[in-house]
C-alpha cells in the first residue's frame, strides 16, 4: 500500500486537532456515581467466594455503616443494599429488622417490591409452619 498520493500538509491542522481531542477525551475523569456503593460489591463478592470472611454480623455492620455514610454524603443508597441487609438480618433470625430493611428497599426502589413481597410472604409462611409444627 502506498501513501505517496496523500497530502498530509493540507490536513495537518485537522489531524493535530483530532489527535488532541482524543488525547484530552482519554484523560478525562469519569463523572461521580449517583449512588454511594461503599463496600456493598466487595461484601457480595466475599459472601460467595469466601463465605467465612463475610459473616452476617460483619455484613450487617458494614452495610449499616455504608448506609450512614451515604446519608452523610447526601447520596442515595443503591438498589439491593437494604434487601441484602434484610437478608442478613433474616439469616440471624431477626425478622423485625429484616422486614424493616425490606420495607426500606421497597420504598427506595419500587421495582424490587414484587420480589421482596414474595420473599416476605414465603418467610412468614415458613415461620407460621415452624410455629404450628412445634405446637
Amino acid at each position: 500500500m502506498r501513501f505517496d498520493n496523500i497530502r498530509f500538509g493540507e490536513h495537518k491542522l485537522s489531524i493535530v486537532l483530532v489527535l488532541s481531542l482524543l488525547l484530552v477525551a482519554g484523560c478525562a475523569t469519569t463523572a461521580p456515581t449517583t449512588y454511594y456503593w461503599g463496600r456493598y460489591e466487595k461484601l457480595l463478592h466475599d459472601m460467595y467466594v469466601s463465605p467465612g470472611k463475610a459473616t452476617p454480623e460483619v455484613q450487617i455492620e458494614k452495610l449499616s455503616a455504608d448506609i450512614q455514610r451515604a446519608e452523610q454524603l447526601g447520596k442515595p443508597v443503591p438498589p439491593g443494599v437494604y434487601a441484602h441487609l434484610g437478608f442478613m438480618y433474616s439469616m440471624q433470625g431477626n425478622q423485625p429488622a429484616a422486614e424493616a430493611a425490606f420495607e426500606s428497599e421497597m420504598s427506595l426502589h419500587p421495582d424490587s417490591k414484587v420480589m421482596l413481597q414474595g420473599m416476605l410472604k414465603r418467610a412468614n409462611g415458613a415461620n407460621l409452619s415452624s410455629q404450628e409444627s412445634s405446637l
